[in-house]
Formats: structure tokens, C-alpha cells, sequence
């Protein structure tokens, strides 16, 4: 076991409000020798902790039986560097959503050493865990299962405020992207409002050294039409409200740095069903998960995937701040290795996310199973002895529900269906290439995240001995369903994320990107606008995000130029033409 210290982790100490700790408490990273010496591999192919973490040390000073990183400090002894290390806790992350996702979430970030606390907004997702804490218990706990099998606790916050109050600086937003608009703002002025009183407590403003150590790190899992972009919007905003009810003035803010940086995800980094209110399943932890965080420097010097890797010796060379600014090392830290930094920024992350398009073919190809109609009341002058087959009965004893038809996902993207969304994910392809920045391809997408290969040398009698053909999409989910025991029963219900949230806050930023350098996504736009007839509804204008930064056709507003644009993706805003008082974040 090989341990490095981290000297004054801020994102702990100044966040928490503890400034007496600043200069006493050091937290050392601790690598795992081999996954395995912390695992065991089940009869199922599973990766289970070797130890269970189920009610394992509750409260302060909590370790995980994995060794993770960020989870074992050295109490009351010397860290290598004359300093003294006590009183240490693994990272607690605060997880918005309470959901599929932010269970299989939490399941990651307990697996790694670190303490998940949940806020659901609307408080129905964490019912059953706040009645363990309702009981007496400090904590309350989850149990995974699928690719990752431990039981692990959790923390409730009731609020936004709390949850701010209660985390280590780090947030992770897991809900779906049609729920971010509206946490986003819930969030906002609780998280200017903490960092504005660290900044300046009582009034009176610090030092800039110790100015620069008041800070967040969000994540946004996933990243879905310019959510950061719209993040960053709100809290310039609430910065500017609580500096000015100070008496501040905001010109005079220095170069008015919000104390926030927030790392997209091109995916989820795991995919998870909620079997109840206090279980998950995770299906797949994702290989590989691209990521961007903003604000940040141009990738000019963007070093190739393979010299991205994270390293012991990159981290205890950081300091602190650089630390907390970094997401690959962040990100890294709370969740292993499977992070890959594109070329691109925001632009390549929000071209990198591939579940609304792929969606859009599977919804597509399969709107029957996902609306059902009942059988109808027959009306005057129907012959109720004609009905076909079984619902000859039916008609007579009709009734107002159905039961939907179960089916896989997976097995029904038939030859055809698949073609469609191959043929989708070329014209994403063509508007990246358009904008000079590399994304993952629909086949790296489902071999990473599904663990499939791309290719076969099961060939056909007059193909060459030795040689190997790429597999369609089609034929790799029959992979999945037949093989690898990871298809997914697909939507029973027309009120499913696949539309309501993948069309407005998927699809229509695809569309405009397409617009914006002269690559018309004509597949993705035919599909909203068949979506939209179908639901009686324009999904093209349905998006809070893209609406309140003055992006949907209509507004009265003229959309950036692609050069803003291209700035944008590192700035995490559009900077104004002129210089006003919350035109920068940096």
C-alpha cells in the first residue's frame, strides 16, 4: 500500500468553516495495491467488496472496508512531512436526486472509501431512508447490487441549504436533466450565499490567499444543454445579490471569482435500475466516461487519452487549490479510473452525450409497446362476438387500463432500428467534425458502457480466414441481451424520460449546433418534430436552460457566434460584448 499526503485539503477544511484546521489537518490518499485485494469476484461474473461496508463505523472518523482513495488517513502520527494528521473523514459528497442514478451513484462513491449524503428536491425519493434516521439512526443505508454488491450508509439533508452545509464542497447533480433547471436555481443562492460569507465573514474582506480557498466543485452526471453554462449564469447572479445587500461594489470584486467549478460528464458513470426505496441494482459501471470542466485553460496542450492517467505523483504535487480546480483529479479521486478529457470543452461534451439520440431511435422503433391503448367501451351498433382472438372478450368487459407489453430494449433494436441510429449518430458526427473536436463514436459508447466488443471473427463462409469485421449496433445489443445478461426492459409508458427529457433537453442543442456551422441535423430535427405531433406538443421550445441563456429561435435575442461559442466551452459562459459587472467568472 502506497500512501500520499495531501496537505490541507480545502475543499474539507475551509468549506466546513473550521479554519482552526487549516493548517493542522492533513488527509492521505491511500492506492490500492490491485482492486482485487479489496474484491472478490462472485459466481456471477460481480465484483463485491471483500468485506461488507454494511453499518461499519458509523459517524466521524467512518472508513470503508475498500480501500479507496481519500479513505484512510494517519491519526495522531506524522505524514511523512513533520505534520501531524488527526480527526480525519473520507470526502463527503452531496448527490442531488434520489433516483436510479443517485442510488447507483452513491453506490460508486461509498465503494471508493467516501460518504454519499442524498437530497431528494422533492423529498419523495429518500422517504423510506429518512424512516431510519426518523428511528434514531445517524445514518441510514443502501444496498447494491448487480455490478456492485455491498451495503453502504447514507446520510439525508432535508434542504438545498443543508446539504450545502453538510457536504465537503463536492456536489454531484444525478436527477434528470429536465429536473436540473429548476435545482439548479434552488441550489444557486445557497451556494453564493456560503461562499460569499467565507469570503467575507462579517463584512470585511480577506486576503486574496485566502479568498481563493473558499470553493466548490460540482458535477453535473450528465451534462445536458449547456447546464453548466446556465449553473454558472445563476450564481454570477446570486454573487452579485448577496455582494450588493453587503454594501459591496461589484466592480470592485477583483476579477469576481465565484468560488465554483463545475466538471460535465458526457454520461452517467454507472447505469442502475431503484428496486425499491432503499435498494439498487447497478447494471454496468461505464469504462470510460468523458468529461470537461469549466471554468478552465484551452486544450491546446491537451495531452492524448493514454498520458491522461491518473497518477500518485500528479496529486501529491498539487496544492490544494489545484486540487480542488482540477476534475480529472477530483473526479479520479471519487471514482476511479475512467475519465477521458476531450478535445472540445463544453462543445464536445454536450456532443458526447449519446443517450438522447440513441432513444430517439428505440422510441422510434418502438412507440407501440410504449402506448398501449386499452381495450375501448364499444359503442352503439358493434358487434361484440367479432373481436380478434383473445380480445373478443375483451370488448365486452372492457376497461379503462391495459397491461403493457414487458420487452427488452435491446433485443427490439432490430436490423432497422439499429440503421436509423447509426445513421443519427453520423450526423452528430459530421456537426463535431464541423466544429474540429473528436467524440465517441455510437459503437465506443455501447462497447465501453456496456462492456461489448466492436468487432467479431465469426465470419461468413466467404470471408478470409484470420480476418474481422466491426459488429452493427443491431448485432451488438443482441450480444447484450442473448450473452452478456445486461439488456434492460425498455419504457411501458409514453411519459417516459426518453422523450420528456431527452428530446428538449437532448436533441434540440444538437439541432442548433447543427445549425450554427451549416451541418442541419435533419434526422434529429424530423424526430422532434414527429415527437412533437405525436404528444401535441413543440418540444423544441421546451427547455428552461437553453431559453433563460437566449438560445431558442423566437426570443427576440441573436445567438452567439460560433467564436463565442468556442470560448464559451471553456469559459462556461458567453462573455458579453462589453464589459459589465458579471461578465467574468475568473
Amino acid at each position: 500500500m502506497r500512501c500520499i499526503v495531501l496537505h490541507h485539503l480545502t475543499i474539507v477544511v475551509v468549506l466546513l468553516g473550521r479554519c482552526q484546521w487549516h493548517f493542522s489537518h492533513s488527509f492521505v490518499i491511500c492506492q490500492p495495491r490491485k482492486v482485487a485485494a479489496a474484491t472478490r469476484v462472485c459466481d456471477n461474473g460481480r465484483v463485491q467488496p471483500a468485506v461488507s461496508t454494511r453499518r461499519l463505523n458509523r459517524g466521524q472518523g467512518r472508513t470503508s472496508s475498500y480501500e479507496g482513495y481519500f479513505s484512510r488517513v494517519y491519526a495522531n502520527g506524522n505524514n511523512g512531512n513533520g505534520e501531524s494528521a488527526t480527526a480525519p473523514t473520507s470526502v463527503k459528497v452531496g448527490i442531488i436526486g434520489a433516483g436510479s442514478i443517485a442510488f447507483g451513484t452513491a453506490s460508486l462513491v461509498a465503494m471508493h472509501g467516501h460518504h454519499p449524503i442524498l437530497w431528494s428536491p422533492s423529498g419523495a425519493g429518500t422517504a423510506e431512508l429518512r424512516m431510519d434516521k426518523n428511528n434514531g439512526a445517524e445514518e441510514s443505508e443502501i444496498q447494491s447490487t448487480g455490478a456492485l454488491i455491498h451495503d453502504f450508509p447514507v446520510q439525508i439533508a432535508r434542504s438545498a441549504r443543508e446539504l450545502v452545509q453538510l457536504s465537503d464542497g463536492v456536489l454531484v447533480v444525478a436527477l434528470p436533466a429536465n429536473g436540473h433547471g429548476k435545482v439548479m436555481e434552488e441550489l444557486a443562492p445557497e451556494i453564493a450565499q456560503f461562499i460569499v460569507d467565507l469570503q467575507y465573514p462579517n463584512h470585511q474582506k480577506l486576503q486574496q490567499e485566502v479568498k481563493k480557498d473558499a470553493m466548490m466543485h460540482i458535477i453535473i452526471s450528465s451534462h445536458a444543454s449547456l447546464g453548466a453554462v446556465y449553473f454558472i449564469k445563476l450564481l454570477q447572479d446570486e454573487r452579485h445579490k448577496h455582494m450588493q445587500s453587503r454594501g459591496f461594489n461589484v466592480k470592485e470584486d477583483g476579477t469576481e471569482n465565484i468560488g465554483v467549478k463545475i466538471t460535465a460528464w458526457g454520461t452517467t458513470a454507472i447505469t442502475a435500475r431503484k428496486t425499491s426505496g432503499t435498494t439498487v441494482n447497478v447494471l454496468t459501471v461505464r469504462q470510460a466516461v468523458d468529461f470537461c470542466t469549466v471554468p478552465s485553460n484551452n486544450d491546446d496542450d491537451l495531452p492524448p487519452f493514454q498520458q491522461q492517467q491518473f497518477t500518485m505523483n500528479m496529486i501529491s504535487s498539487m496544492t490544494k487549490q489545484e486540487l480542488l480546480s482540477d476534475g480529472y483529479s477530483l473526479c479520479t479521486a471519487l471514482f476511479g479510473q475512467r475519465f477521458n478529457r476531450r478535445k472540445g470543452g463544453l462543445l464536445a461534451i454536450s456532443l458526447s452525450n449519446l443517450n438522447a439520440q440513441n432513444h430517439l431511435g428505440i422510441v422510434l422503433g418502438n412507440m407501440s409497446r410504449m402506448d398501449p391503448p386499452p381495450p375501448p367501451i364499444p359503442i352503439s351498433g358493434m358487434d361484440d362476438t367479432k373481436g380478434v382472438g383473445s380480445d373478443k372478450t375483451a370488448a365486452t368487459t372492457a376497461t379503462t387500463t391495459t397491461t403493457p407489453e414487458p420487452w427488452y430494449q435491446g433485443k427490439n433494436i432490430t436490423p432497422l432500428v439499429g440503421r436509423l441510429m447509426e445513421a443519427l449518430d453520423r450526423e452528430r458526427l459530421d456537426i463535431a467534425n464541423a466544429l474540429d473536436i473528436q467524440v465517441r463514436t455510437i459503437f465506443e459508447h455501447y462497447s465501453w458502457s456496456f462492456h461489448v466488443p466492436m468487432e467479431t471473427d465469426n465470419l461468413s463462409e466467404n470471408n478470409e480466414e484470420g480476418k474481422t469485421r466491426s459488429l452493427t449496433i443491431s448485432e451488438m445489443n443482441q450480444q447484450m441481451h442473448y450473452y452478456l445478461g445486461n439488456d434492460v426492459l425498455g419504457p411501458t409508458s409514453p411519459d417516459s424520460r426518453y422523450v420528456l427529457e431527452d428530446v428538449p433537453y437532448g436533441l434540440v442543442l444538437t439541432v442548433i449546433l447543427g445549425r450554427l456551422v451549416g451541418r442541419p441535423a435533419i434526422l434529429h430535427e424530423s424526430g422532434i418534430n414527429i415527437l412533437s405531433a405525436m404528444y401535441g406538443r413543440d418540444f423544441m421550445v421546451e427547455n428552461e436552460m437553453l431559453s433563460g441563456l437566449g438560445l431558442l429561435e423566437g426570443e427576440g435575442g441573436d445567438i452567439p457566434s460560433l467564436e463565442k461559442w468556442r470560448e464559451m466551452a471553456f469559459l462556461g459562459y458567453f462573455r458579453e460584448e462589453e464589459v459589465v459587472e458579471h461578465s467574468s467568472v475568473v
